[in-house]
């Protein structure tokens, strides 16, 4: 993409944020950080009249504790601005701060949030952020689903390998994360691309099995499962993985935090963005993509395991996996959002070329 093209894009995307003359945008880099990003930024912020800073953080000389990758879109929480408290506090005086770095899970981003600063994460390469762009109807229908979540006590999984898994709900789910790609309210967090709706189970609350089959997808993996894995849930912990490969890969993984955390059930939702690709993790380069059309794209299930300090619990981890079925169903209360992979409700749905 051009230069000229990339600023376009980003000044779209900072419309949509409803950046605006008199505000304070922060552009947030890193060691990884594509400089062509930090330079459309800027200038996009400047054609919208925000008065823009940036800050480029170095890679922090404190080592960190262990941990089994440092891979892109695999370690979250752990960042350039961890135990950075002059960074911090120079970003909350922004309206927005455009983080290219990827504080998701950081308990620097909540600081961040709970002064009003309304943040965008952007990591994607350039033609997804294009091709996955949010559309007129993107929020409207991440937003009944999450009012659907809101009223839930229990959801529920099923798939037809043998999945059947219940959460129950409540605890968290008062307010759902909804992603829909843009974010102009005070303290509201965003990534851009993908439209997604998800929330947590109560503590302890989630029972049943979940059964991976050939075509879901494991973040941060970002590779396809080729054989079933049966994995087993017990009072909100993962208790048991069985299977081939891809079970004894799985469980490696886990067991490499030493972190009893990593086996906690986390977020929990579905897809619901039409221009996001379930087999995007074959066309993507994994060394600088983090894979949101696997995490975005329409009727999918995904669950997550680690840390909830986004809705305020306490597992600050960074053992964290984001889990993809396609083709699996998902109720609230009985009432089918996601069936055989299709999303049900009509306030949900993408609406048919007739009926735009």
């Amino acid at each position: 993409m051009s230069a000229i093209d990339l600023l376009a894009l980003f000044r779209r995307e900072l419309e949509l944020c409803k950046v605006h003359q008199g505000e304070t945008m922060a552009v947030l880099s890193g060691p990884g950080t594509r400089p062509d990003y930090v330079a459309a930024f800027i200038a996009a912020g400047q054609q919208l009249g925000a008065e823009v800073f940036h800050l480029s953080l170095p890679q922090p000389v404190t080592a960190f504790r262990q941990t089994p990758t440092t891979a892109q879109g695999a370690l979250w929480g752990i960042t350039p601005l961890t135990g950075h408290r002059s960074g911090v506090e120079i970003l909350k005086r922004a309206d927005i701060l455009i983080d290219l770095i990827g504080l998701l899970h950081s308990p620097e981003q909540l600081d961040i949030q709970k002064a009003g600063t309304r943040v965008l994460m952007v990591v994607e390469p350039p033609d997804i952020l294009a091709r996955m762009l949010a559309r007129e109807d993107t929020r409207p229908r991440v937003e009944a689903a999450g009012r659907k979540i809101a009223a839930a006590s229990t959801l529920r999984i099923t798939s037809p390998a043998g999945t059947d898994l219940t959460y129950r709900l409540g605890q968290y789910s008062h307010s759902p994360i909804l992603q829909y790609g843009y974010t102009d309210q005070p303290g509201r967090w965003d990534h851009f691309p993908g439209a997604f709706a998800y929330t947590w189970p109560n503590e302890g609350e989630s029972e049943g099995v979940i059964v991976l089959r050939e075509g879901d997808i494991i973040y941060p993996f970002k590779e396809f499962v080729r054989g079933n894995v049966r994995i087993t849930v017990r009072n909100g912990f993962i208790t048991d993985i069985e299977g081939g490969f891809d079970a004894e890969h799985l469980a490696h993984f886990l067991a490499a935090w030493n972190d009893p955390d990593a086996y906690a059930m986390a977020h929990i939702g579905w897809g619901l963005d039409e221009m996001a690709l379930w087999n995007g993790i074959s066309l993507i380069n994994k060394e600088t993509a983090i894979g949101q059309d696997g995490r975005a794209f329409y009727g999918n299930v995904l669950w997550s395991t680690g840390p909830n300090t986004d809705v305020g619990g306490t597992r600050n981890t960074p053992a964290h996996l984001d889990i993809v079925m396609k083709g699996a169903s998902l109720y609230l209360d009985g009432e089918p959002m996601v069936l055989d992979g299709d999303v049900i409700p009509a306030d949900q749905r993408v609406p048919s070329p007739g009926a735009r």
